[in-house]
């Protein structure tokens, strides 16, 4: 059987191992959060350039 200091190094390395993943996991989650906001702002621009057709559209036929 291993001594108590080699299960306590053996120990440490596992909890590092463990943040390690959950510091890779937290970063995946912040890149996609990125690329959810840049899909938003794209949403919010084609439905600016959307409104913006509809009014030239409306003007074009004298709606006001």
């Amino acid at each position: 059987m291993s001594d108590w200091f080699t299960l306590a190094t053996d120990m440490q390395r596992e909890i590092l191992r463990a943040q390690q993943a959950q510091m890779d996991a937290a970063q995946t989650m912040l890149d996609a959060g990125k690329d959810v906001a840049k899909l938003q702002e794209a949403g919010v621009k084609a439905a600016e350039a959307n409104l913006s057709y509809w009014k030239q559209w409306a003007k074009l036929w004298g709606v006001k």
